[in-house]
Parts: C-alpha cells; sequence; structure tokens
C-alpha cells in the first residue's frame, strides 16, 4: 500500500506555492549569481593594477596606463554589467514576490469562506490579521530580496575563494580558518532543538500579544468607563510580558552562540598578519608578496558581508518556517462538505431531520436532535432563552458549521449535496449586528444584486424604511460608510435589511433584525418584511415576542432542543416555557421607573 505524500514544510512549502513564478526566480538567481561575479571583478582588476604599480617602482621602469587600459576598461565593464544584473534579478524577484502574495493572499481569502465559522471564534482578531498580513509579508520580504541574497552570499564567497586559492593557496587556507569556525558555531546553533522552540514561544506570544491589543483597542470605551489604566485590562498586561520574557529568554539562549559567531565572523585579519609576516621573510622581494598581501587583506574583509546576510537569511529562513505553518494550518483546516456537488434545490421547505451540535471545546450540546420542518412560504420564528440555540439552527442551514449527525434539508436536498455558491445564493440573511463595508451606501445595498440598477437598488431602500436618511445625506446614495458618517445602530441595521430585500433569495433568515428600529420604523419595517415574504421561506429569530405572534410557526428552543413548535395561541395553552417568555416580555414592556418616597437622597 503507497504511504501518502508527506506534506512539505518551511521553504520546500514556499518554494510548491510558488511552482507558478519558478521561471521568474530562477532568473533572477541566475542574474544575481552574475551580479556577484561582476561585483568582485573590480577587486581582482585594480590587484593586478596595485600588482604591476609596485613592480614598475621596484625595478624602476616607467608605469604607463595603456599597460593598464585594459584592466581600467574591465573595471568600469564590470561595474555596468553589476548594475545590469542586480537591477534586472530586482525586478523579477520583486515581481515573482507580488505574484505569489496574490496569489497566496486569494488562496487564503478563498480558504476562508470555505472553513467552518469556528475557526473564526477559536482564533482571535489580531492572529487572524498577523496571518493575512505578517506572514504573508514576510514571504515578500525573503523573495524579493533573501532569496536572491542566498544565490549572492553562496556565489560571492564561492567565487572569491577559488580567485584567492590560485593567488596564493597558503593565505587562502589561513583565511578559511575563522570562516569555518563561524560556520561550525552557526550550525552547531541551529541545529539545536531548543533554539526553533525558543523561536516558536516569542512568535506565539506575539501574535496572543497582538490579539490582545486589537481586542483592548476595540474595548476602550468600557476600559475607560471602568477602568482608566491598563491594569482593568489584566490579559494585556499578562500577554505585554509573557512576549517580553519570550524575547528576552530567546536573546539569552542565543547570546553565547552569537558572540563567538561574531568573535569569529570577522577575525580574518588576525589570521592573516601572521601568516603574512612569515611568508614575507621567506620570500625573495617585497615587492612579489606586498601586492598578494594588501589584497588578501582587502578581500577577506569584504567577505564579512555576504557571510552576514547568510547568517540573517538562516534566522529569515526560521521566521517563514514559523509563519508557513500558520499559513499552511488555515489553508490544511477542514473545509465545510460539499459532497455532491451540482445539485439544485427543487422547493424551499426547510427540514432538519435528528440534528446534533456541539461547538468545538464545549461539550454541550448546543442543537440535541433537533428535528422539524418548516412550509414553503412559511413564516416561521424561533424563540427562547439566551443559549438556547436559535442562532445556532439559522446557522447551520447556511452551513457554518457541520453537523455531528442528522440532516439540514432545503427542498428536500442535503445541503451537503450543493455547492456553497447555490446555497448563499438561495438565502438572504440579515445578522443583530450588520456589518458595513468602508463603501458607498449604494454599493453596501448592492451586494444583495451586483446586476441590480439604481432604481432597484432604490425601491429595496424605500422598502426598509431608509431611503429617505439617505437622501439626506450631502451624498446621497454614493456617500462612503465611514466612522465619520454618523449612521446609527438602527440606520445600518435597515441598510442590511435593504441588501435583504434586493437579492430576493427564496429563503430569508432574521436575526433580531428590528433590535435597533425606534417603534415608528420597526412598524414600517414589519410591512416591508411581509412584503418580502411573500411566496418565501422566512426564518424570524426574535426576543421581542410581540413581534413574531403572527408567525405560521413559532419554533421553542431551550438547550439546544426543541421544546415545541406551533402557532402562538396553541403555544400559550401547552408550552409552560413559552407562555412564562411571553408574560416577561409583556412586564417588561410596561414598567415604569418611579423614586423611592423613602429616598431622601
Amino acid at each position: 500500500m503507497n504511504k501518502p505524500p508527506k506534506k512539505k514544510e518551511g521553504l520546500a512549502r514556499l518554494f510548491e506555492l510558488a511552482a507558478t513564478n519558478r521561471i521568474k526566480l530562477s532568473f533572477a538567481c541566475t542574474l544575481s549569481v552574475l551580479s556577484s561575479l561582476f561585483k568582485i571583478v573590480p577587486f581582482f582588476t585594480i590587484y593586478s593594477i596595485l600588482q604591476k604599480m609596485i613592480s614598475a617602482y621596484h625595478t624602476g621602469t616607467e608605469f604607463t596606463f595603456g599597460s593598464v587600459q585594459i584592466l581600467v576598461y574591465s573595471t568600469a565593464a564590470s561595474a555596468v554589467l553589476y548594475g545590469i544584473c542586480a537591477y534586472s534579478s530586482a525586478m523579477l524577484s520583486h515581481g515573482a514576490a507580488f505574484d505569489i502574495l496574490f496569489e497566496l493572499r486569494m488562496k487564503l481569502m478563498e480558504k476562508m469562506g470555505k472553513i467552518s465559522s469556528g475557526y473564526y471564534t477559536s482564533n482571535t482578531q489580531g492572529s487572524i490579521k498577523k496571518l493575512l498580513i505578517e506572514d504573508v509579508e514576510q514571504i515578500e520580504v525573503f523573495i524579493a530580496h533573501s532569496m536572491c541574497e542566498v544565490a549572492t552570499a553562496i556565489a560571492t564567497p564561492l567565487f572569491t575563494i577559488i580567485v584567492l586559492f590560485f593567488t596564493d593557496w597558503r593565505l587562502t587556507l589561513v583565511s578559511l580558518i575563522p570562516i569555518i569556525c563561524s560556520f561550525i558555531i552557526l550550525a552547531m546553533a541551529l541545529r539545536k532543538p531548543e533554539g526553533a522552540a525558543y523561536q516558536k514561544r516569542m512568535a506565539d506570544t506575539k501574535t496572543q500579544m497582538e490579539g490582545t491589543i486589537v481586542e483592548y483597542i476595540h474595548g476602550m470605551n468600557v476600559i475607560k468607563i471602568f477602568g482608566g489604566t491598563g491594569n482593568a485590562f489584566k490579559r494585556y498586561e499578562t500577554d505585554l510580558n509573557a512576549f517580553t520574557k519570550a524575547v528576552h529568554d530567546t536573546a539569552y539562549y542565543n547570546a553565547n552562540g552569537m558572540g563567538l559567531y561574531y568573535a569569529f565572523f570577522g577575525a580574518q585579519v588576525l589570521f592573516l598578519l601572521p601568516a603574512a609576516i612569515l611568508i614575507m621573510n621567506g620570500a625573495g622581494t617585497y615587492a612579489e608578496v606586498l601586492p598578494k598581501v594588501l589584497f588578501f587583506l582587502i578581500v577577506c574583509a569584504g567577505l564579512k558581508e555576504p557571510l552576514e546576510n547568510m547568517m540573517n537569511v538562516s534566522i529569515d529562513c526560521m521566521k517563514i518556517n514559523v509563519g508557513m505553518k500558520r499559513i499552511d494550518e488555515m489553508l490544511y483546516e477542514p473545509e465545510i462538505a460539499l459532497e455532491g456537488e451540482g445539485k439544485t434545490f427543487p422547493a424551499f421547505d426547510i427540514e432538519f431531520d435528528h440534528v446534533v451540535f456541539s461547538y468545538t471545546g464545549n461539550e454541550l450540546k448546543a442543537c440535541n436532535d433537533v428535528s422539524f420542518r418548516l412550509p414553503q412560504g412559511s413564516c416561521n420564528a424561533l424563540v427562547g432563552p439566551s443559549g438556547g440555540g436559535k442562532s445556532t439552527i439559522a446557522q447551520l442551514l447556511l452551513h457554518f458549521y457541520e453537523v455531528e449527525s442528522g440532516t439540514v434539508r432545503i427542498g428536500g436536498v442535503d445541503i451537503k449535496e450543493v455547492t456553497h455558491a447555490h446555497l448563499v445564493k438561495n438565502i438572504a440573511y440579515v445578522f443583530q449586528d450588520s456589518f458595513l463595508f468602508n463603501d458607498t451606501i449604494e454599493n453596501n445595498i448592492r451586494m444583495g444584486n451586483e446586476n441590480a440598477s439604481f432604481e432597484e437598488v432604490k425601491a429595496a431602500a424605500k422598502a426598509a424604511s431608509i431611503d429617505e436618511m439617505i437622501e439626506s445625506l450631502p451624498d446621497g446614495y454614493k456617500t462612503v460608510v465611514s466612522d465619520s458618517t454618523g449612521l446609527s445602530g438602527g440606520e445600518k441595521q435597515r441598510i442590511a435589511i435593504a441588501r435583504a430585500i434586493l437579492k430576493d433569495a427564496p429563503v430569508v433568515v432574521l436575526d433580531e433584525a428590528t433590535a435597533y428600529a425606534d417603534a415608528e420604523n420597526e412598524a414600517k419595517i414589519q410591512k416591508a418584511f411581509s412584503r418580502l415574504s411573500e411566496g418565501k421561506t422566512v426564518i424570524m429569530i426574535a426576543h421581542r415576542l410581540k413581534t413574531i405572534q403572527n408567525a405560521d410557526n413559532i419554533l421553542v428552543m431551550n438547550e439546544g432542543k426543541l421544546e415545541d413548535i406551533g402557532k402562538h395561541e396553541e403555544l400559550m395553552q401547552r408550552c409552560k416555557l413559552y407562555k412564562n417568555m411571553v408574560d416577561a416580555n409583556d412586564h417588561r414592556d410596561s414598567w415604569i421607573m418611579r423614586r423611592n418616597e423613602n429616598d431622601n437622597t
């Protein structure tokens, strides 16, 4: 039996994702190698010129430009060719990097639409932001800069050492001693699993800290009211200290190794000088050896830059490995199953057949053996105590999560057997907290139907009782939604309702859609819902029970179970939970504030 291929990790995984840009990257690295070759040519031409000058001085002969003319022109040509190759390499590598970033972000965004909504509840906004922005951006930096630097960091010392070896093999071997020592020290440091563990811990605590910072900013108003200082949000301080400690521990762990590395890193001169003195003492004339010694002192000092780049790239590789693991965690996240793509809904009645579901990390069943059927064209309401499972029913209908057992059907077809596009095309959902994009109001409404005309957009806004408010804005429907627009919660909600009306989907889900509407506009919206629900299957999640008393079916959810289902009058007679909820709602709507007469303050 063939074993499944092992999943690639780190740089191998990155190159796998960069498959469509491999030719660009290959050319970029080749040009980078050529640029490194042309970059070191002036060192050798200048060495040759210096050698001729010292020889002429020693022998007393005349030094003329003609004797070094070819060397001078070669130096100028190599500088020009170096610039051309380096520029072309940078252009190709940056182009490939941006293409890879685009493709990778598109893959991640596409993936986000296919995975369970539980992923977003178990990961903070900060961690997802870091993944989509920082982890992906560091890939761009690596491909656009570090990858070509790797080629240069390998080619430059290699070419240099080869030429140095033919110049003087003895000085070359001496020059290699500190380089070999530094490589051994670096390799020993990188091989230790503890080092990778420290790097991962530092990255994880940074992600946790950034997620907490985002949450801290979002909760600033609450912090100001109830705390006023950073101590009001203890987790912020704890995560900040954890990241600081992780950075300290990582630096302390690497201190000895990096200290030794840098000690040998630039120590070529310490080894070259004694060797040069010994060679000069044994030479016939200083003119024979002096150019070589000067040449080695200059060139070997220049080896530090490419070797330092190689070390930095090694550190970048460790960061890339951590970032790629995070990216792959999302890319390998199980997708919402679509078992039989291609099926369509012949009708739009809704059926839950013994559905069981629980959220990740929660042993309690959010949906516990729930079964019901809602006829096509009916208006239905989901009611019950908080945490009873109302929103879960709606989210399972939209296939936000996979059920543990049982089946959710629309028109007799399992929702797993249709494409996600077909499912969402036939369902309009108005969330309790509606989100509007930083775009014009017209485009926010038009999301319900991108092909709709402006007249249809305007008609949907009128049906949602929001047209007059939009027209009163300076730019009308062209007004861009932002914090400075000053839209209230109820106005944003009605724009979202207009979006659902424009979509004209056969199934409509309203999650407490009138929560932010005042009494006058609530009545208008209810009329709009009446028109919207004609011929459609409507599910309303409601806490204000007066708004759903005329529903065809009222489903009473409690602790994940379907307590009862029926019309208002029927439930008032046989469902104690429903009757208590109605009585509590009536009592809430009739309460008034009185001053305590015994209170003299």
